[in-house]
């Protein structure tokens, strides 16, 4: 009887007034607008025929067929890195995610192993990276990338053009491999797969590490692992040199720096404490550069030192936050696996 009354109650509030004009009903509206119409994307599809040999009645078919989705704008406008380090902490750096870190890592062990042999990317890196982007593979996105991608290209986005590169790379990536553009999910911003790649990565940096044949983000680990390796390798990756360590500030002569340097600004690791910024453990590389991080917490100011990886792991996601997240929670994955190996 409950279910029963509950089931009504859902096809009321479903056919209520209110709910048609809720953002359910206005994404169907939405539906029917088609962006092949407009002379922006018209002179778009044209060139991508003459440049890359596209056929273009099956382009205006594709495109007649592209939903407007609103809510991809309001998402990229707001992303999650700009909320404060304490939130993103606590969204991704989680007992959950740690704890899922250390079973992703057993399963996948192997392949793992023989990725950090190959690449010289720690395995607690690649997990972790996976564990931040998809949850290890439970949450690619419920965007069809054609949609954010033609969305975000042809809008008044400051980085429209970029996205515009990212369709013309998705729609090549489909053609190569002969997939269907209107059946791959992702993120809001476009990415594709486990490893939530761009287009551009994909085509670039996925590798079939599996041996399958075929380069697969979307089902297959093995190739996601070897694909994440490859492509913090080819980005710079320094084997054996640290990522961040956490800094302790004396007195105030640190602000000198902060006040009058460029943001990001590389300074030589030796120098610090020069300024009152010395390490909270022992760093062997103190030849390396560093930059300064500042994470602002509820009631106080951690300051990190960002080595070369941590940089390179930024080329993945251009924050702070992204790629400080990815280092903690590496680190509580290998410590939690480590632990309970001794167990």
């Amino acid at each position: 009887m409950l279910q029963s009354g509950l089931r009504r109650l859902l096809i009321i509030l479903l056919l209520s007034p209110l709910f048609l004009l809720s953002g359910g009903a206005i994404e169907i509206a939405h539906a029917d607008a088609a962006f092949v119409n407009r002379s922006d994307v018209q002179e778009y599809i044209q060139s991508i025929v003459t440049k890359y040999n596209f056929n273009k009645s099956e382009l205006i078919s594709l495109f007649s067929k592209v939903k407007i989705r609103p809510q991809v704008i309001r998402h990229i406008n707001k992303p999650l890195e700009k909320e404060p380090w304490r939130l993103y902490q606590m969204l991704f750096v989680n007992e959950w995610r740690i704890a899922h870190g250390v079973e992703f890592w057993n399963k996948y062990a192997v392949p793992l192993q023989e990725a950090e042999k190959k690449f010289g990317v720690p395995a607690s890196i690649i997990v972790a990276t996976i564990g931040i982007e998809t949850r290890y593979g439970q949450k690619t996105g419920d965007y069809r990338v054609m949609d954010s991608l033609t969305n975000l290209a042809f809008s008044d986005s400051p980085r429209a053009n970029f996205f515009r590169k990212e369709l013309t790379e998705f729609l090549l990536l489909t053609r190569e491999q002969k997939l269907e553009p209107l059946k791959i999910m992702g993120s809001y911003a476009g990415a594709i797969g486990q490893p939530q790649f761009m287009p551009s990565s994909y085509r670039y940096y996925a590798v079939n590490f599996s041996g399958s044949g075929k380069t697969d983000l979307m089902n297959d680990e093995v190739d996601v692992i070897g694909s994440i390796a490859n492509y913090y390798r080819m980005h710079g990756w320094a084997t054996n040199e640290p990522v961040a360590v956490q800094a302790v500030i004396m007195g105030n002569r640190y602000t000198y720096l902060t006040q009058f340097d460029k943001p990001n600004q590389s300074y030589n690791f030796s120098d610090l404490s020069k300024f009152g910024i010395v390490p909270k453990v022992q760093v062997q590389h103190d030849n390396l550069k560093v930059k300064i991080i500042q994470l602002d917490n509820r009631y106080s100011t951690e300051y990190w030192l960002g080595f070369r990886n941590f940089d390179v792991i930024k080329r993945y996601n251009q924050s702070d936050l992204y790629a400080m997240a990815v280092y903690q929670l590496s680190y509580y994955i290998k410590t939690l696996k480590s632990r309970l190996n001794k167990e």
